[in-house]
């Protein structure tokens, strides 16, 4: 099973590091080609963005995940859950796409602070409906356990991206506006090429089932008509039971996320910066340094993927009989095995990246984004390395050992130790008040997580 662990993490490392390869040149290629400003500006949409990605779309795939899960070779089962879970997640795009088109000019200037944003926000709506369908289907591929198909969509999404916004940069003005439309076409390319694989599985499915349909469809189709209705309501009200919680949740943790981060260019201001100063700090901090430090998370992000399913198969491998208390010693023994050899990798992994950011990658982020402030955030940011991989792990492990609520509330918490520290801080010290607040909250995190987590371990029998 550990071998299982390390080879699905091996390959979704690697085309999540291609993925994020790309993404970083296109990064620099952004930075260097929209400037500090602008790149701020173009940040700033984005708690938007992830907050509407909640709503429609992330608690439904996770939730469109468990109940393919259920029956994993059902795929009659999977394209009506596909059926319901799209529709649904579709219409709820489509009103938050018209709420946000009629107040964009509210949301710019009230929520985000910058009137600049309001255009941009009116053409980022494009992009809701195909990440709606994308996720949906996403959600199917995790659930039946084959992340290829949703890895995939991933780079694909990204080369079209970058391939749109570098043919057409020479022949537009606005190139803010453009990258943001290039998020639009990204999302639009891979939500085209999932469709299709799905499309293929169904159809297979379909080409199966037609003889043995064939000789009984008279007889029974006022049945299955009925039949279908039935199914698909109980889809509907499953689903409903179980996105529900999990967007509260999410939107939670996303709402606190963009709160944070649109707060940081209102807080510079009231530090004495200019609005373009702010934008410029922010741009060069969310745009640049944050993304250079998160490289290397690819691997922890990749193992944490697969390690929930892994402890959670393991947890839940338990004797059916309680006096079998041999079973259950081995299963509690091969969770703390797989956990601490990840725990371990997340830290050595943490503190080598700790040490290249130290010494050659400040000065490598400097020369690729030409801009001498990246460096001292990089530096800064390095230590956060350890502590940020190995809270990840531990928030794997804890949800897979079924205690999501755990992890819910550490980060709720650390968030909000985050925007008080960023609130108090940052108006008397500048960015330094959020980079202080970065450390202290990360620190928080990892030892809640850890804690939790021994807590957990030694209570198994």
């Amino acid at each position: 099973m550990f071998r299982t662990l390390i080879k699905g993490t091996f390959i979704l490392t690697i085309t999540g590091l291609i993925t994020r390869l790309i993404g970083f040149i296109y990064k620099i290629y952004l930075s260097n080609l929209l400037g500090a400003r602008m790149l701020g500006i173009y940040q700033l949409v984005f708690p938007v963005y992830a907050i509407c990605f909640t709503i429609f779309g992330a608690g439904i795939q996770t939730a469109v995940s468990s109940l393919v899960a259920r029956k994993p070779n059902d795929i009659r089962y999977h394209r009506k859950i596909l059926y319901v879970a799209g529709t649904l997640s579709l219409i709820t795009a489509a009103v938050l796409s018209l709420i946000i088109y009629l107040s964009s000019d509210h949301v710019a200037i009230h929520v985000l602070g910058e009137p600049e944003c309001a255009g941009i926000l009116k053409y980022l709506i494009y992009a809701f409906p195909a990440c709606a369908v994308s996720a949906t289907i996403n959600g199917c591929y995790y659930g039946i356990k084959k992340a290829a198909v949703p890895a995939l969509t991933q780079l694909i999404e990204q080369i079209a991206r970058v391939a749109f916004v570098v043919m057409f940069s020479t022949a537009v003005k606005d190139l803010c506006l453009l990258a943001v439309i290039g998020i639009c076409v990204g999302e639009t390319v891979s939500m085209i090429y999932s469709v299709f694989m799905i499309g293929i599985r169904f159809r297979n499915e379909n080409n199966d089932s037609v003889e043995k349909n064939e000789n009984n469809s008279d007889n029974n189709y006022s049945n299955a008509k009925t039949d279908k209705n039935m199914i698909s309501d109980k889809i509907l009200s499953t689903l409903l039971k179980l996105s529900i919680p999990l967007t509260a949740n999410k939107l939670i943790i996303a709402l606190l996320n963009s709160l944070e981060l649109i707060m940081i260019p209102v807080m510079l201001k009231k530090y004495g910066m200019t609005s373009d100063q702010a934008l410029s700090i922010f741009g060069v901090l969310t745009g640049m340094a944050i993304p250079f430090i998160l490289f290397p998370s690819t691997i922890t992000n990749s193992l944490s993927v697969l390690l929930l399913p892994t402890i959670s198969e393991v947890s839940a491998y338990r004797s059916n009989e309680e006096k079998d208390a041999e079973i259950n010693h081995h299963t509690n023994a091969d969770v703390k095995r797989i956990s601490r050899i990840c725990i371990i990798s997340s830290i050595a992994l943490g503190i080598a990246s700790t040490v290249f950011f130290e010494t050659i990658g400040a000065k490598f982020g400097e020369y690729v984004f030409h801009n001498e402030t990246v460096s001292i955030f990089i530096q800064i940011l390095a230590f956060l390395c350890p502590f940020m991989f190995l809270a990840t792990t531990l928030t794997s492990i804890i949800n897979g050992l079924g205690k999501t609520h755990i992890t819910f509330m550490i980060t709720a918490l650390s968030l909000a130790v985050r925007i008080l520290i960023t609130m108090k801080l940052v108006p008397v010290n500048g960015i330094s008040g959020y980079l202080i607040s970065l450390l202290v909250s990360q620190l928080m995190a990892t030892a809640l997580s850890y804690r939790y987590y021994r807590r957990i371990i030694d209570q198994r029998p």
